[in-house]
């Protein structure tokens, strides 16, 4: 067995490993010690290890054992001599026939085998033996020795460990979900908050312009309250005047004094209370001073107050009064135009607007009225002229209400009126609006129809409306031009935070200008603080 071609001839004749075995029940412990050593060389041969093993099965069933390595063991504890190469080859063959076991059940399975016959105890007792040789075989054995006591604790403990992890995922993953649940609620909350934040703070501007507005109205009144009574007080004093002047003078008359003399007084001009004490309103002059009348009478009214009333014009000549407005002609549409939520003025409100001075005939001779009905129109031609009145697509009879149009809408009817007011004025394609804000293009699409999509984008609601309509597999075809367009927009990724972008980009320049006075003011502030 000291060349290549020998080895193989005795590993391929099985009774040749069988017969080398049983040559462990020689009495020599140095021809044992060889034995055990051309063991564990076929042992450590591809195939050797079963090979081995069935030579000990043999020598079981030759040498009758209760055990299979029982005889070996025998030599191995209870010798008469101490051989250290026997003990050494022994124990070598040991670690080689256990452990170079790669199936780890088996390795198990070997260990407990020799574990039964003792081997355990034993090696205790060798560790500290004197032999290198030996305690290095014996800590080769020791170091590579499954302790199943311990993995199966372990494998108990592990078991115990993944259901522990197992349950702490669960738990772990119900408070993400409850997480999520109260940060949704609490997104919605804020949302809801911050919509009546902005509520409130419309409302609060609101009223503090109507409060500028009426402190306004309070202290012009207050001067106008003020300015009638210091001029009441003025004409007060100039009639006390007068009359003490017109009682001193009738007392200074003698008693057959003539009425002109009287009158020519009455008639003379006060002291200057015009030019100290202007008045607002405007002030009729009297007429020229007339004659005389023939009788006497009570002292007349000074000057400044006004003469009687001229009396009406005669009839056929009547003048509207000022600042009153003419009737305006009413105008027939050839379509339905969107309507305008307006309340109509009094007829004493329209003075000192810019309604008074309005011309509708004038107007309609410059404006091209139906490329306006054209361009505003929200039904089909000869609906007015028929004599139907439509409200949202419904012709009205009086026996039945049908359905003007097949097309389908998600939409109110004001917001479907203002997005078809809004897709005019974009006058763009839905492809060329979606791919300038997916370009943050301003060249393409300008920062009024910015402004103007910014008011179209779809609501959360409308975003849900459409995609359970798409996810029903209904027929995208039956929507309305501005339900296409809507669900085209709510393909964009983030399309609020895009415009914002744009809208932001394209006021850049007028908020700079607006920003650097206040900083250059802040700064110089700063400076000489």
């Amino acid at each position: 067995m000291n060349n290549k071609y020998g080895f193989n001839m005795v590993i391929q004749h099985r009774e040749a490993i069988n017969c080398i075995s049983l040559s462990l029940i020689h009495k020599s412990l140095r021809t044992k010690a060889l034995v055990l050593e051309l063991l564990a060389a076929i042992c450590l041969v591809k195939g050797g290890h079963e090979i081995i093993l069935s030579a000990f099965d043999n020598f079981k069933e030759v040498c009758p054992e209760p055990r299979r390595f029982q005889t070996l063991m025998d030599y191995f504890l209870n010798y008469e001599v101490f051989h250290i190469e026997f003990m050494v080859a022994c124990m070598q063959f040991v670690n080689i026939i256990v452990h170079s076991v790669e199936d780890m059940n088996f390795r198990v399975h070997l260990q407990y085998e020799f574990t039964a016959l003792g081997l355990d105890n034993y090696l205790e007792k060798l560790r500290f033996t004197e032999s290198e040789e030996l305690q290095v075989q014996i800590s080769a054995y020791l170091d590579n020795v499954f302790d199943v006591a311990a993995l199966m604790e372990d494998s108990e403990t592990k078991t115990a460990a993944l259901e522990k992890v197992g349950e702490l995922e669960d738990e772990l993953a119900q408070m993400h979900e409850r997480i999520q649940d109260v940060e949704h609620q609490a997104l919605e909350k804020i949302a809801f908050l911050e919509t009546e934040l902005v509520q409130l703070r419309q409302e609060r501007d609101e009223l503090a312009e109507f409060k500028r507005h009426a402190d306004e109205e309070v202290s012009t009144l207050r001067r106008v309250v003020q300015h009638h009574e210091q001029e009441s007080k003025n004409r007060q004093s100039m009639f006390e005047s007068k009359i003490a002047e017109l009682e001193n003078v009738t007392k200074s008359l003698p008693k057959g004094a003539s009425t002109p003399a009287l009158a020519e007084i009455l008639t003379s001009t006060p002291p200057d209370t015009t030019a100290s004490n202007p008045p607002t309103s405007p002030v009729i002059q009297p007429p020229a001073p007339a004659a005389p009348p023939p009788p006497p009478c009570p002292p007349p009214p000074p000057s400044r107050v006004p003469s009687a009333p001229v009396p009406p014009p005669p009839a056929g000549f009547m003048q509207a009064p000022d600042g009153a407005m003419t009737i305006k002609r009413k105008v027939q549409t050839k379509y339905k135009l969107p309507t305008i939520n307006w309340i109509a003025l009094k007829p004493n409100q329209v003075r000192g607007t810019i309604f008074n001075e309005l011309d509708d005939d004038k107007l309609h001779r410059h404006i091209d009225f139906n490329d306006f009905e054209e361009r505003f129109k929200i039904g089909s031609a000869g609906t007015l002229a028929n004599g139907n009145s439509e409200i949202d697509g419904l012709s009205t009879f009086p026996s039945k209400r049908f359905k003007k149009s097949e097309n389908v809408t998600l939409l109110e009817h004001t917001r479907l009126r203002n997005i078809a007011i809004s897709r005019r004025k974009l006058e763009m394609s839905p492809e060329k609006v979606i791919n300038a804000i997916n370009m943050l293009d301003l060249k393409q699409l300008s920062l009024e129809n910015v402004e103007l999509l910014q008011r179209m984008v779809p609501t959360e609601q409308e975003t849900k409306a459409y995609k359970e309509y798409v996810g029903e597999k209904k027929n995208v075809n039956l929507l309305t031009e501005e339900d296409k367009f809507l669900l085209q927009l709510t393909k964009v990724e983030r399309i609020s935070a895009k415009l914002s972008i744009m809208s932001y980009i394209g006021n850049f320049y007028d908020n700079l200008h607006l920003i650097a006075p206040v900083t250059k003011r802040s700064e110089s502030r700063r400076f000489f603080v």
